[in-house]
């Protein structure tokens, strides 16, 4: 896989399920995240996820003086609505065609029965056809690659760490039998900063966090994780993973910043383990990396 390494990169959340206190910003159920990537004077920005509805982001982004035209890419974490609800909306606004990355299998019916039966994938708002209708050139792999140099996506994560879930109780329906549905389509973003190490930045984890930092090393060949942020899935996880999961976060790793899904039971352990190498997502925050 290609290498590289970038200057800096600049991480804007646009959505998250909480608000910066005293501010103007829409909060709902989902995750957004614009990642600034410069290189050699020249910058890229690249959206990670586009929540479930496009227009709190687009409201986010007029308050932070952000126009949705420079966005040159988008990438989309797995299937789930709260992650892919606002892409068309989002496309729209860019009002030209860019790559929207993302496994080939983002865009399959994934159910759950709580409370009732429903489909908590992608919606037919956001088909194939729409997005390709809006400007969106579909890239649909399933391997980790260099979207840029310095800039990877992790592909299909394996699963190896053996106190971090397999599913989420989701299913998918093939051939008319129902399956129960591992995620294999949830990926991640890494990005290299030169003597920094690495940034890795999820949606919801749902490969499980330490999985994905382990899997963003071996791709990567780098050891040093500088900031590993986004949503750790561990809303209703058991008080032993939520524990080793705040010890394997406290070995060699700089920061820890996670959001929308986490819960804040993992907070509470983070915040005692990690001290203040802890801090929680909420829309508006920025972190710059150096």
């Amino acid at each position: 896989m290609q290498g590289g390494e970038v200057d800096s990169v600049r991480i804007i959340t646009l959505l998250d399920d909480y608000a910066g206190f005293e501010t103007s910003f829409y909060a709902q159920h989902g995750l957004a995240l614009l990642l600034e990537v410069c290189s050699g004077g020249k910058c890229r920005r690249i959206l990670l996820d586009a929540g479930q509805d496009a227009a709190p982001i687009l409201h986010n982004m007029e308050i932070l003086g952000i126009g949705p035209g420079s966005i040159d890419a988008v990438f989309l974490s797995h299937c789930h609505y709260d992650h892919t609800g606002g892409l068309v909306g989002v496309l729209s606004a860019i009002g030209r065609e860019i790559p929207v990355i993302a496994h080939p299998a983002v865009f399959r019916d994934n159910y759950t029965f709580k409370p009732f039966l429903r489909n908590i994938g992608v919606t037919l708002e956001n088909s194939q056809e729409a997005v390709k209708a809006a400007g969106g050139q579909l890239f649909l792999t399933g391997e980790p690659f260099a979207i840029m140099p310095g800039v990877f996506s992790t592909g299909e994560v394996p699963r190896r760490i053996d106190f971090e879930d397999q599913g989420i109780g989701t299913y998918n329906l093939e051939d008319g039998h129902i399956t129960p549905d591992p995620l294999r389509d949830d990926m991640s973003l890494v990005v290299n900063v030169t003597g920094r190490g690495l940034v890795i930045l999820s949606g919801c984890g749902h490969a499980g966090i330490i999985n994905i930092v382990n899997h963003a090393r071996e791709i990567t060949g780098i050891q040093k994780v500088a900031v590993v942020m986004g949503g750790f899935h561990l809303i209703g996880a058991s008080e032993e993973r939520i524990g080793k999961t705040a010890a394997a976060l406290d070995r060699d790793i700089g920061r820890v910043i996670p959001g929308h899904c986490t819960g804040l039971a993992a907070y509470s352990e983070f915040s005692r383990t990690l001290g203040d190498r802890f801090d929680s997502l909420h829309v508006g925050k920025i972190v710059s990396v150096p």
